[in-house]
């Protein structure tokens, strides 16, 4: 975890520890949008507090600056401590349930005397909390499915985590002199949303080094505790909690030790049987002649002393096998086998194919740019087009627009467009679709629009009749080009509607609506099982990253990653389009 990361939390626990001690509510309000500022940040804040820069963030007051830079400086913070040390400690674990925010854990304490996840349990299950005010049964069956989600995630780090961490400690071992390659291998190279632990394959020309690695690796800034040292192997502890395993192989057998520790299980075991059906086998070390192997090892007692048909590469080992090389991504066992040996693989959509982002918000609701800014950094991208979507009325806390300032905010962007030569701004809006799948505007203020972006916020424990039949409403509307965030889940704290996706993906692909994967983290939004049912249904994708700064662009890596596990090019998906034929899609359905 970064340290902008780090902080965020921070500030998150302390302004929910505010709210569970009943202050004023612009504290929590204060310490929250501090949060919010610095995990949107790209900037490490570390640097700007080395730089004497810090008073120049908008946004932190005197209180947060101090507790910033004690935090840089010693590693913790007094009036951090200070605030969670006025609440029982166990109501600070409780704010990781979803469904159960500070307002309930004041309640549960104050009234029922909860004080911890036990007692929590308990209550729940004996029925303690049972007639407390504004506090039905459908509340208390959510939080009990709150406490299984968070059981179930517990250990898990998020892609957009995990990934930095992994990418310093590669750096790290590439600038080592007897290192000749170093990769990130396991569920993190397959791009997995979640990631239990991190793999990471090295090979050295010289294999005497080895120990020598190995002692540098646990030695890495970002250790924070060795769980284990041999002289091919390491794992290490990192100090946001991250388990790194590393393994050091000789040169040779670098591909080898890639492909296995990359995975996944039911992938290996698949190309493992068709090995055998060829009179090989195939392990971490290469991919060898069976009776040659087997004889190897009965007389050496070794058997990687047998010489290997194919090792140095992952490319010559699945070319040994018959088939393509098959893209990290795809390697699940969910057809990308039989497809690599008919070579049928798909050329997948990259980040390069990308031609514009058509979700992003301005200060005209809760971004933090202007239309300018924004487009601006879009067309630094080399982006050709840029969708602006504000927040429509119902959004109150983002401050919706309701029609009247929408109309006024369609004619300045259309006035930014003609301003800003190079890319090209589309006069958009992120309408909300209500409980009933209806839509937050009319469809005579929805007829001024160039592109409708429709998405669930509120009301996502509908049960799954009802909650399709709303985005199938949506769906039906002329007007609406995507169906943003479908679900509206969060990863690892809110499950999102129980859509009949089959149901969704049918409609959508009759009535010519996109469907969005919201490249924003913890949403990840069609998921990749979601999105390649759409794509099997010839749905069209649109890849977002809902950006509500200039920096929220960079997001837009983690949707195609998610794109890819689904098996998208950029055949499938509308940001790839040009300009015109964009137009052409959206004219198409109205």
């Amino acid at each position: 975890m970064s340290l902008n990361h780090q902080l965020s939390d921070l500030f998150r626990t302390m302004a929910a520890v505010f709210e569970i001690r009943g202050e004023p509510i612009f504290k929590s309000i204060a310490f929250s949008k501090v949060s919010r500022l610095l995990k949107d940040m790209t900037v490490d804040i570390k640097k700007l507090h080395d730089q004497d820069k810090l008073d120049e963030v908008e946004g932190i007051g005197n209180s947060s600056k101090k507790i910033i830079r004690d935090f840089i400086s010693t590693g913790r913070s007094p009036d951090y401590e200070e605030v969670v040390a006025s609440i029982p400690a166990g109501l600070i674990p409780l704010l990781d349930i979803p469904s159960l925010g500070p307002k309930t854990i004041r309640l549960f304490w104050k009234e029922r005397g909860v004080t911890n996840m036990e007692q929590l349990v308990k209550a729940l299950d004996t029925g303690a909390l049972d007639g407390l005010k504004g506090i039905g049964e459908k509340k208390l069956q959510s939080i009990k499915q709150g406490i299984d989600l968070l059981s179930q995630s517990a250990g898990r780090m998020g892609i957009v985590d995990a990934m930095p961490i992994a990418t310093a400690l590669v750096e790290r071992l590439r600038a080592l002199k007897p290192i000749k390659q170093a990769e990130i291998a396991g569920s993190l190279r397959r791009c997995r949303e979640t990631i239990g632990d991190v793999d990471l394959v090295c090979c050295l020309k010289d294999i005497t080094h080895a120990e020598e690695i190995s002692a540098a690796f646990t030695s890495f800034p970002e250790v924070e505790r060795i769980l284990g040292q041999g002289k091919t192997k390491a794992s290490v502890l990192t100090v946001g909690g991250l388990q790194v395993d590393l393994r050091i192989v000789p040169v040779d057998n670098f591909g080898a030790a890639l492909l296995y520790f990359t995975g996944s299980k039911d992938h290996n075991v698949r190309i493992r049987g068709m090995a055998i059906d060829k009179g090989l086998t195939l392990n971490e070390w290469g991919l060898y002649k069976l009776d040659e192997y087997e004889k190897s090892e009965k007389k050496t007692g070794e058997a990687s002393a047998a010489k290997p048909v194919a090792c140095k590469t992952e490319e010559d080992i699945y070319k040994k096998l018959g088939m393509q090389w098959v893209p990290p991504e795809l390697r699940e066992d969910r057809g990308e086998i039989t497809a690599a040996v008919n070579d049928q693989l798909p050329d997948l959509i990259t980040l390069a194919d990308i031609r514009g982002d058509l979700h992003s918000h301005t200060t005209a609701s809760d971004g933090q740019a202007s239309i300018e800014q924004m487009a601006e950094a879009a067309k630094a991208l080399g982006y050709e087009f840029l969708a602006i979507t504000d927040h429509s009325k119902s959004q109150v806390i983002a401050n919706g627009l309701p029609a009247d300032r929408l109309l006024k905010h369609i004619a300045a962007i259309r006035k930014a467009g003609d301003k800003i030569k190079g890319i090209t701004l589309l006069a958009g809006s992120e309408v909300d679709i209500l409980v009933d799948g209806r839509l937050d505007y009319d469809e005579k203020i929805l007829a001024e629009l160039d592109f409708v972006v429709a998405s669930p916020h509120v009301s996502l424990k509908q049960d799954a009749d009802k909650a399709t039949a709303r985005i199938l409403r949506a769906i039906d509307s002329r007007y609406v080009n995507v169906i943003g965030h479908p679900t509206g889940r969060l990863i690892g704290s809110r499950e999102g509607l129980p859509l009949d996706i089959d149901a969704v993906v049918q409609a959508a692909a009759a009535n010519g609506t996109a469907l969005e994967i919201n490249a924003g983290y913890p949403r990840l939004d069609l998921n990749d099982i979601h999105a390649r049912a759409a794509l099997n249904a010839g749905v069209m994708l649109s890849i977002n990253t809902d950006a509500h700064s200039t920096e929220g662009f960079s997001e837009m890596i983690w949707g195609i990653q998610v794109a890819r596990r689904a098996w998208a090019t950029r055949k499938n998906v509308i940001n790839c389009l040009s300009l015109s034929d964009l137009k052409k899609f959206i004219s198409k359905k109205r």
